[in-house]
């Protein structure tokens, strides 16, 4: 399964990222 963060936010991406919890980023 992958997980993707709905944001444009780009403090809350590198967050997620740096937790390894998410495979990519939608912003629609």
């Amino acid at each position: 399964m992958k997980l993707f963060i709905d944001t444009a936010n780009v403090d809350e991406i590198r967050a997620a990222w740096s937790m390894g919890i998410i495979s990519g980023v939608t912003t629609n």
